[in-house]
């Protein structure tokens, strides 16, 4: 049986605050927690390496980096300005690669050095290549995606999936459709005036590429995308648990209240509080209200983010339905 809106009603006063906690935490000019467990690591780097003061530090830092690389020593003191960047959380490193061998110069270890890709650097443990499509892991992995897709699509009623499917094609190859059609219901009214229509751009080359390859694991999968891909293909059946349980096992850090992505978005908050939310008003109702109830809530936070300026927390926004930058 479907909801009976007239009995739907959505906790605005929690929504403000909750909002007014994220736009707080998000503006936040206070250290991230993994900036100051970075600090405590380079402390100890400094009283091992016998480096006499930070600059010196950064250059030997850098110096390491380089010979990790296989490069030419830097000898400038300008050449550890980029560490002293990093370790300030005023910029982080190009990609996984420098990431990874700022850990190894920093003399890491194993679990630590895991700490720094999920936590301070915010992404997954591995980045899979078409190579690895045979590796142990990969293929663990790709089965649980594979998994939610095939209940997303079972989910989507007949008439549904014949109105959002071409023509003589089967709900599969329509996947990027029936996804981004789902993905603007989570968005605010002030976006969905914005938004292109019709949505002709998802035809493109690029756009399919990018979301064949994500619902492939494949390449650099930021953590943000993938709890946009985890909350839109697992709804309405969704937790904080499960949630956190998807997110472990594909290899990224789980969700936590009190995290800062770097950049300072809360985005873990604000997520939290919806599942909270959820979990409170929708166990035990039925699945289409729920949905309902979940897809208003990410709404009304998406406007009042926006109208502070604070939309990329948001992690249901990307450019190919919102036409701005992505996540």
């Amino acid at each position: 049986m479907g909801c009976k809106m007239e009995e739907f009603q959505v906790n605005r006063q929690r929504l403000q605050i909750l909002a007014e906690q994220v736009i707080d935490m998000s503006l936040s000019v206070e250290k991230r927690e993994e900036e100051l467990w970075l600090e405590d690591c380079y402390r100890r780097f400094l009283r091992k390496s016998g480096a006499k003061s930070r600059e010196e530090g950064d250059l030997l830092l850098s110096q390491r980096m380089a010979g990790v690389a296989g490069k030419a020593m830097p000898e400038s003191s300008s050449a550890g300005l980029k560490i002293r960047y990093w370790r300030t959380g005023r910029h982080y490193p190009k990609n996984r690669a420098v990431c990874q061998a700022f850990g190894q110069a920093l003399g890491l270890d194993a679990q630590e050095r895991l700490f720094l890709m999920t936590r301070w650097f915010n992404r997954s443990d591995r980045c899979f290549e078409q190579k690895d499509i045979k590796d142990k892991v990969y293929l663990e992995r790709i089965r649980i995606l594979e998994k939610l897709k095939q209940e997303f699509l079972d989910k989507q009623r007949p008439e549904d999936l014949l109105a959002m499917c071409a023509p003589g094609t089967a709900p599969d190859e329509n996947l990027r459709y029936i996804y981004c059609i789902h993905a603007c219901r989570y968005l605010g009214s002030s976006s969905r005036k914005s938004m292109r229509e019709p949505m002709s751009h998802l035809d493109t080359r690029g756009y399919e590429y990018q979301f064949s390859r994500e619902m492939k694991l494949i390449g650099e999968i930021s953590r943000s995308t993938m709890i946009r891909h985890l909350l839109i293909l697992g709804a309405p059946f969704i937790s904080r648990e499960r949630m956190n349980g998807w997110l472990t096992a594909l290899g990224y850090a789980p969700l936590k209240k009190a995290f800062r992505q770097p950049g300072g978005a809360a985005t873990d908050r604000m997520i939290l509080g919806i599942l909270e939310g959820y979990e409170k008003e929708c166990t035990g109702r039925d699945p289409v209200w729920c949905m309902e109830w979940l897809r208003q809530t990410a709404g009304i936070l998406d406007d009042v983010l926006a109208g502070a300026g604070c939309a990329a927390v948001n992690p249901f926004r990307f450019k190919h339905i919102t036409g701005g930058k992505d996540d």
